[in-house]
């Protein structure tokens, strides 16, 4: 079951710390009031972390057919693996 991140709409409050987990199922509904201060609260939404044995190595790249591009000195993008797209990315001249 995920973790769902909640905080009181009304900012801070001394009971929950202003923020608080609960565990839930993902088809249970969303909660409308905090369980230890009653106030109403809204899910938080974050970005996920994400952990395993993922690679972003060239050769791993490549494998999988994928493209990378790195950024130079001078503002563009230089492709640095993959042979699909353009060989440079430019920034348009105004």
């Amino acid at each position: 079951m995920p973790l769902y991140d909640y905080a009181p709409k009304s900012g801070k409050c001394r009971q929950c710390s202003g923020r608080f987990e609960v565990m839930q199922r993902i088809a249970e509904p969303k909660l409308r009031r905090c369980p230890a201060c009653r106030k109403p609260v809204e899910r938080l939404i974050h970005a996920v972390a994400v952990h395993g044995k993922f690679s972003l190595a060239p050769s791993k790249l490549k494998d999988l057919g994928m493209t990378k591009y790195v950024k130079t000195s001078d503002g563009s993008y230089q492709r640095t693996v993959g042979q699909r797209g353009p060989r440079m990315i430019r920034e348009p001249e105004e």
